[in-house]
């Protein structure tokens, strides 16, 4: 069971949710800047805090608002 919640948190909220809208997010402004720029780097520990806890952050308000979007829907269309 705590594997299935790291793949979901670790894998899916932190490394796909969370870079990915930053990265799209901040690529609006400034077209120079790369994923590897949102991930955490090995060797500045205060860095590798700071990326994973925005990552995380941002990636748990996006599953958060893709939920409530798919609650909405399944219960628009009497799914639920």
């Amino acid at each position: 069971m705590m594997t299935l919640l790291e793949i979901i948190f670790g894998g899916l909220i932190i490394n796909f949710l969370g870079i990915n809208t930053r990265y799209y997010f901040f690529k609006i402004f400034n077209k120079n800047l790369k994923k590897d720029d949102f991930k955490n780097k090995e060797d500045d520990v205060g860095e590798q805090f700071s990326q994973g806890f925005y990552n995380f952050f941002i990636g748990l308000i996006i599953f958060s608002l893709i939920s409530i979007g798919l609650a909405y829907i399944a219960y628009k269309l009497k799914l639920l």
